[in-house]
């Protein structure tokens, strides 16, 4: 069996065999590195190291009751618990005024977003409000917004069973009087927040308040 020669360039009209060169002979690799350099890299790393393990022990360990501080305030909310008011009577019993429970419908704008158009029509529709009203409404940059306030027990519960995130209720109450327009220059009215604004309901007011409650939530 013949053997061919090995292949040759040609250049300059010279013949010369190509040659490997070993890559431990490179002149690059060959550059002697001075020592401390090496200790100064590794020093820095290791106080980065320790830096960072430093600041995540103080996080962890000696200032959990601020981070928890912190995170609570950007999203715990504090909502009032109303108290009932009092009823105002007659000598002889009779009720003159007295308070019903109702609820506020109220929103948290970001979860409400994701909520089919569909589901957003029907709320509309059973807060007595256009599409665009309620959207106006949602559109807020707050955590909390109201809706709408003293809406009556058996709509509040057909938004609820609608399903929406983030379409919650609060109970409220809603001021109601018997008599009418008839002893309504006497016994006086009431604003949304059932405080009094004429009459024996501004009279009597911090009688008939009672007591507001709270509950973070």
């Amino acid at each position: 069996m013949t053997r061919m020669p090995p292949r040759t360039n040609v250049a300059g009209g010279r013949v010369a065999a190509s040659r490997g060169v070993a890559f431990s002979a490179s002149p690059v690799l060959q550059v002697a590195m001075p020592a401390w350099r090496s200790r100064v890299v590794l020093f820095v790393l290791f106080m980065a190291f320790f830096a960072l393990a430093a600041r995540a022990l103080w996080l962890q360990g000696m200032s959990t009751d601020f981070l928890q501080k912190q995170g609570a305030s950007r999203y715990a909310r504090t909502l009032e618990l109303p108290a009932t008011r009092g009823k105002i009577t007659d000598r002889n019993g009779q009720v003159l005024a007295s308070s019903v429970p109702v609820k506020a419908i109220w929103a948290i704008p970001d979860d409400v977003q994701e909520a089919p158009k569909d589901k957003l029509r029907d709320l509309a529709k059973l807060l007595d409000m256009s599409d665009a009203e309620l959207r106006k409404k949602l559109d807020s940059d707050r955590n909390f917004v109201y809706l709408k306030r003293q809406v009556e027990q058996d709509t509040a519960d057909k938004i609820v069973k609608l399903g929406i995130a983030g379409i919650e209720t609060r109970k409220e109450y809603k001021r109601f009087y018997p008599e009418g327009e008839v002893m309504a220059h006497v016994v006086g009215f009431t604003n949304v927040e059932d405080a009094g604004q004429d009459g024996m309901e501004l009279g009597s007011q911090k009688t008939l308040a009672g007591v507001t409650g709270s509950r973070r939530v």
